[in-house]
């Protein structure tokens, strides 16, 4: 339940205020103090949602309430609205806004415009709860996170290498200054082959140019299209053969200027099930739309040509009510048709 806190030393005030709230926030209580002074006391005691607060009061008038609940750490989050006997009083205003007031209410007091002003304001505590929540959380993650980095500079090092995927730092020069397990498996390279030699060694020579521009981009420090994103490439073993890797680049300082870690996964066997989905999809497309035997063949053929040797290509028919296949071939685009083997199961 949502806690409103009046302060008000007229007790025909606070009845009145009481009274509202009563009758059309049925889901607030409302608490009441009749000078400032107690106000403050149980302000920090019950941490009310919003507080009402008279600014001509004795003693303590509400500018110097307003200010010290805004100075509490414990109280400085509550919003306040003043309330103000003359409506026209723009410098009240002006002064109480300085000492942090959110609102103001004019008296007589519209218990329309109180019910609206009070639930503006418990809407902004509940957000600035939820936004202060979130940040303390942040915080301390970030905290923590920190003093387990210090601690623990051998384990992510483990970490690092026995990733499974390449892990591999460079700086702006484009020179590799880390190599981890990964990247010798999947380049072929042992780590001290490849420490402070060139990233483009493993880049083949037709695509070495475009590679040269983006090492230009990082030395440059304009290389925010290729900071953060995954991309695809095709990089070089060291037996010489192309295979298509993915990169997720980061950036990171080290004095004057920034050096870069990639995370590269060998999507080889992923292209080759997307290739392989892709004929079966082109396969199954002609299947249904194709009326003529000897073309839906032949495109299987070209189809299955694109992952596997089909010079020696044979397709079987199956009569399940002879239990026996049929084996075609085509030569020169004509079927050439092989004696029927019985299945015996």
């Amino acid at each position: 339940m949502k806690k409103i806190l009046a302060i008000d030393d007229q007790a025909d005030n606070l009845t009145t205020i009481k009274a509202v709230i009563k009758s059309h926030m049925t889901d607030c209580k409302v608490l009441t103090a009749p000078s400032g002074s107690e106000g403050l006391k149980i302000a920090k005691e019950e941490q009310p949602d919003t507080i009402l607060l008279d600014i001509i009061m004795p003693g303590m008038d509400g500018y110097e309430v307003c200010k010290r609940l805004k100075e509490d750490e414990l109280t400085k989050y509550i919003p306040i609205v003043m309330i103000t006997a003359i409506k026209t009083d723009s410098d009240s205003r002006v002064y109480g806004l300085n000492t942090g007031a959110d609102a103001f209410l004019s008296k007589p007091i519209d218990p329309i415009e109180l019910t609206a002003q009070v639930n503006v304001m418990l809407r902004i505590k509940e957000a600035e709860d939820k936004l202060r929540a979130e940040k303390e959380l942040l915080d301390q993650k970030v905290k923590e996170q920190t003093k387990d980095l210090k601690k623990s500079e051998e384990l992510n090092r483990s970490i690092t290498q026995t990733a499974a995927d390449a892990i591999i730092s460079i700086n702006a020069d484009g020179i590799i200054m880390s190599w981890n397990n990964a990247a010798e498996k999947i380049f072929g390279y042992s780590s001290s082959e490849m420490m402070n030699r060139e990233l483009l060694e493993i880049i083949p020579d037709k695509y070495k140019a475009g590679h040269e521009h983006c090492i230009i981009q990082l030395k440059r420090g304009s290389s925010k299209k290729l900071i953060g994103k995954t991309i695809e490439l095709t990089a070089l073993r060291k037996d010489g053969t192309e295979f298509p890797i993915e990169l997720s680049l980061s950036s990171w300082e080290t004095g004057p200027q920034n050096n870069y870690t990639g995370i590269i996964r060998d999507i080889t066997e992923r292209k080759r099930a997307e290739q392989i989905q892709k004929i079966l999809y082109n396969i199954s497309n002609a299947a249904i739309s194709s009326g003529n035997l000897k073309k839906l063949i032949s495109l299987i053929q070209i189809e299955l040509g694109t992952i596997i040797d089909t010079t020696n290509f044979y397709v079987a028919l199956y009569n399940p009510k002879t239990n026996i296949l049929v084996f075609l071939t085509i030569f020169n685009s004509c079927f050439t048709i092989y004696s029927p083997n019985r299945i015996y199961s």
